[in-house]
């Protein structure tokens, strides 16, 4: 739905953050993939609409094509949530609570540097190992290979 990747990137930051801080008016036993669908058109909506106020984009025809072909893979969001879930709780104390500050409470990393002692860059680096060490974990959990350890 989004068009530019640093961008859709963005907006699932965006979409996440919400979707924890609004994980209290979830109501359990009601669908979670069509209420965090919801979340995610709102901010697909309001990206696309800041996009045409730059580029002359139909945002409410286009938003309705993609998100008609994104519902065919909410399916696998299930399975996706469970091995990230599986794999974060196998990393160590120190890079959980590095995610925490930096994507659940959105602590900007200038702020993270002072409060840890160490530069920008040094985060910034640790962050992109911890991301990959994620992925490797997960894309195994989905392959249904052995994950029950970090790379």
């Amino acid at each position: 739905m989004v068009f530019n990747p640093d961008d859709a990137r963005d907006v699932l930051q965006d979409v996440n953050a919400i979707i924890i801080r609004k994980r209290g008016s979830f109501t359990p036993g009601t669908d979670f993939k069509s209420w965090s669908f919801s979340i995610a058109r709102f901010e697909c909506l309001a990206y696309l609409r800041r996009y045409q106020a730059r580029k002359a984009v139909p945002a409410d025809d286009l938003l309705q094509y993609l998100a008609d072909g994104a519902e065919g893979e909410a399916d696998k969001v299930d399975s996706w949530l469970n091995a990230l879930s599986h794999c974060r709780k196998l990393l160590p104390e120190e890079s959980a609570s590095l995610l925490d500050l930096r994507y659940r409470t959105r602590t900007p990393l200038e702020k993270i540097a002072a409060q840890w002692k160490t530069s920008e860059g040094a985060l910034k680096q640790k962050l992109f190992r911890i991301r990959n060490q994620l992925k490797t974990c997960i894309l195994k959990k989905i392959a249904g290979t052995d994950a029950d350890e970090l790379n």
